[in-house]
């Protein structure tokens, strides 16, 4: 079922990464390639948030056109877009606080309704409405790739139906067999056209920032020793590193980079990812914590709830160390956007 999506956006993804060609090469004359690896490395060199939907996608529980394949296809599609939208507010609140970009009143108030609650048809409005703020105001984006592919017919791309979920997170949708097979080819196509249009996430790195120390020799100047993991992964084992640095990144964030040599050009994704994975469970509050990448979902009675990539059940973050900065910081993000 995967083998046309993966060598679409794969051959998408060497347009950034010419080294990878070789794997659209067959090792003999008359052989096939080998699809597998294929997937392999596209899970890795997307994201970590789309690249696990995509791992799902891939499994072997998944190459029948079921409502099972059907509804990941759903969720793959919904996470791309979250991911996208949180990048473009990430750089839209970091734009209003050096550049003091000016937002316009219909702006401000429909992101204060969209943002509150976060849903498909909020995450295509959120980049569409961003993106014409850039344009409007020179903006350069922070991802450079999309000011060319974030085009009117890449928006109109950006119009999907899916169904509403309820209250455990599952789709609501009664459909026959015949229905489920035809949707399954049609959001499968759908999902490789958006997956070929930001192949450009695969020049960059989302990384996790777990600590940085200071290390200083007398009568020189100080490094910075970041201890990072890079979230672009097949499974959920991510690769931890060491970088020393003149410079250093924000500390206990996930940051969005070009290159993880260069800490001076970053894109701070927190708080609308966060990774809970650092967090130190040394008291009774904490027993519940679930480690994993979470996503902001939801911002209401000045309360902030996430979804996981790995955890699939509700789960209450408030005894996180740093929850009430979490809190501030969407409130300021909301602030800001109201300041205009």
């Amino acid at each position: 079922m995967n083998e046309q999506l993966i060598t679409n956006v794969f051959s998408s993804i060497v347009k950034y990464k010419p080294t990878f060609q070789k794997y659209l090469e067959p090792d003999e004359p008359g052989e096939d390639i080998d699809v597998r690896i294929l997937g392999d490395l596209l899970i890795k060199n997307y994201p970590w948030p789309i690249g696990v939907e995509l791992r799902r996608l891939f499994s072997g529980a998944m190459r029948q056109p079921d409502r099972l394949r059907l509804d990941q296809l759903f969720k793959t599609i919904e996470r791309t877009m979250q991911f996208l939208s949180f990048v473009m507010v990430a750089q839209l609140w970091e734009e209003r606080i050096v550049k003091k970009v000016a937002l316009t009143p219909e702006f401000t108030s429909q992101f204060q309704n969209r943002f509150s609650v976060l849903t498909l048809g909020n995450y295509a409005w959120l980049i569409r409405a961003i993106s014409k703020i850039f344009q409007q105001t020179d903006t350069q984006h922070f991802i450079s790739e999309i000011s060319d592919i974030f085009t009117n017919k890449f928006f109109d791309q950006l119009d999907f139906w899916v169904p509403e979920r309820n209250e455990i997170g599952h789709y609501q949708i009664n459909l026959t067999q015949a229905d489920i097979e035809k949707r399954c080819v049609e959001y499968e196509e759908r999902l490789s056209v958006m997956l070929q249009n930001i192949a450009f996430l695969s020049l960059y790195k989302l990384v996790t920032i777990r600590q940085i120390n200071v290390n200083k020799v007398k009568h020189n100047v100080a490094k910075f020793n970041h201890q990072i993991d890079l979230l672009n992964s097949s499974d959920s084992d991510f690769k931890g590193m060491e970088v020393l640095q003149d410079t250093f990144a924000d500390s206990n964030s996930v940051l969005l980079m070009k290159d993880i040599k260069d800490f001076k050009d970053y894109l701070n994704l927190s708080p609308l990812v966060i990774d809970t994975r650092t967090e130190v469970i040394d008291q009774k509050e904490k027993f519940n914590i679930k480690k994993d990448i979470f996503l902001y979902t939801k911002f209401q009675n000045n309360k902030v709830l996430y979804v996981g990539t790995e955890i699939t059940e509700k789960c209450d973050l408030s005894a996180l160390s740093g929850y009430t900065n979490l809190v501030k910081e969407l409130t300021e993000l909301l602030e800001m956007v109201n300041n205009s």
